[in-house]
């Protein structure tokens, strides 16, 4: 509260008082206010005449100044004033902002994380990022009933209740559906239909093709495996039948989800040397030379067209950009130079999210602080690969992987959409022959690690119905090599783990990873 009276001292006009507060009701009262100021004429007219005395310019006439008492009047009035023009006003009212301030300026305030400023209608939207499905025979084989059909669900047990819960879930499909239904593993990777059924029943809803193996049974299997995709409802971005098909959204997916869009793009570094000449519309690449037999010799990166089709995206307004990216050396547990040079182009053109594949391996993930071409900063994640969702690979790290939750948000008053958490659920894609047991039943299938760990070392179960002292330390150590790409901050399971409840996720930038030698994959 603040107050300013004009007072009625010899320089002073009387007449003039300014006062403000919102706490005040001013009189209206006419009467009352001409009788003030009427005294206040008559005490101005005594100061006069006291002020001459003072500097002997006038001999006043001091017994009657004196027997007028007039300071005792002018104490009068300034009270009768404050109580007609000021009925609510109170001393406290005056002096407790003082002494709030004061004791505030005596506090030392604890730091605290800046929070996003947020309003009270907002919106939420989970997204599942689960790794590449890498079709080898072993995984039909696993999948097979005995009566000519196949069930994958078995083999995706692990994930099963992250994917589901998800708002919008997704993986990157590395085989094809061909029209002829013929079956086979690697090299060329063609795939009975029932997997994108299956896909879709446990909770997918978004596959990114573009992959070195979406043309593993040519332009006639890339157009077959949409037509299957198609077929069970899922949806699907980084290959294309026909021009036009490309033409309609530019090679970009819109998702929207309770409120909050998304655009979305697929690219692939290469197609195993597969050429789409004649109809490059049917597969999303980043690289001109991509032919190449090496994939180490494949360097004429094409910014003109990762430039064009964000560019896209952007004029689309979506909340966020979301990249799919098939990259990198195989084997490799950290990102190699031109997958860092790519990773911060695209978050220079705008992209918020970067979901990285292919090595067969998990590479790290992060969360950091981007700036767009105009300079405004935001948060993005990262992660360079989320390794191989289901496969039949066992050397190291092969058999590692995740299904991560991001949590998004947005303030539906200002239209400011963030990244508000990550976490992801360890999972390791067991393989009993590796363990010498025979008689479970099933071979192959993704085991929630943190589940199967609580439940043995807490003497509570077994959730495999195997598993003895060396399987317990095999797991254990394939959760340290989790946590030793990934981080353990972002295990949701983990007790350093803490979710995100301030806004906007702290920035994360993880300790390089150890880089293992290429090993020979299976087939």
């Amino acid at each position: 509260m603040i107050i300013f009276l004009r007072v009625p001292f010899p320089a002073c006009d009387c007449r003039k008082m300014m006062v403000y507060s919102k706490h005040i009701q001013f009189p209206t009262e006419k009467e009352g206010i001409r009788s003030i100021m009427k005294r206040f004429d008559n005490i101005r007219e005594r100061l006069a005449a006291w002020k001459t005395a003072l500097t002997g310019d006038e001999k006043p006439n001091w017994p009657v100044l004196i027997k007028k008492w007039w300071f005792l009047e002018l104490f009068v009035l300034y009270a009768l004033c404050a109580a007609l023009v000021f009925p609510h006003l109170h001393v406290a009212d005056i002096t407790a902002p003082k002494r709030e301030a004061a004791a505030a300026a005596t506090e030392t305030p604890e730091p605290t994380e800046k929070p996003v400023k947020k309003g009270e209608n907002l919106t939420t939207a989970t997204l599942a990022y689960a790794g590449d499905l890498v079709c080898h025979m072993g995984l039909n084989e696993e999948a097979a009933t005995g009566d000519g059909g196949y069930d994958y669900k078995p083999i995706m047990e692990g994930a099963l209740e992250d994917v589901g819960a998800a708002d919008l879930a997704f993986c990157c499909l590395e085989t094809t559906f061909p029209e002829d239904g013929t079956v086979s593993g690697y090299p060329t990777f063609h795939t009975p239909r029932k997997l994108a059924e299956d896909l879709k029943a446990v909770g997918f809803d978004l596959i990114a093709t573009a992959s070195n193996h979406c043309m593993d049974a040519r332009q006639e299997g890339l157009i077959s495996t949409l037509d299957v995709l198609d077929s069970v409802g899922l949806d699907h971005l980084g290959t294309y039948r026909t021009q036009a098909e490309w033409d309609a959204n530019h090679g970009v997916l819109v998702e929207e989800i309770n409120g909050i869009s998304i655009a979305f793009l697929d690219y692939t570094y290469g197609t195993n040397c597969f050429p789409v000449t004649g109809f490059e519309y049917a597969v999303n690449l980043f690289f001109k030379d991509y032919l190449e037999m090496d994939a180490a010799d494949i360097d004429e990166l094409d910014y003109e067209t990762l430039d064009a089709d964000l560019a896209y995206a952007r004029s689309l307004d979506t909340d966020l950009i979301a990249v799919f990216m098939h990259w990198g050396w195989e084997y490799y547990t950290s990102p190699i130079d031109y997958q860092k040079e790519v990773a911060d182009h695209l978050f220079e053109q705008g992209a918020d999210l970067i979901l990285g594949g292919h090595p067969h391996v998990p590479e790290p993930m992060e969360v950091r602080h981007v700036k767009d071409l105009e300079g405004n900063e935001r948060t993005g994640y990262i992660c360079y690969c989320m390794g191989n969702f289901i496969s039949c690979m066992n050397d190291r790290y092969t058999n590692l992987t995740a299904v991560t939750t991001l949590e998004l948000e947005k303030d539906l008053g200002t239209g400011e959409t963030y990244l508000k958490n990550v976490s992801y659920v360890p999972l390791m894609m067991m393989d009993t022959a590796d363990h010498g047991f025979n008689g479970a039943g099933w071979r192959y299938k993704l085991i929630d690690l943190h589940k199967a760990l609580d439940t043995y070392a807490g003497g509570t179960g077994d959730n495999l119905g195997f598993i003895n002292d060396g399987l317990y330390q095999d797991m254990q150590t394939a959760l340290a090599d989790i946590h030793s790409i990934f981080g353990a901050r972002f295990d949701r399971f983990d007790p350093s783990y803490q979710p995100n409840t301030k806004g906007e996720m702290p920035v994360n930038t993880p300790a390089p990873a150890e880089t293992p030698a290429a090993e020979t994959p299976a087939g």
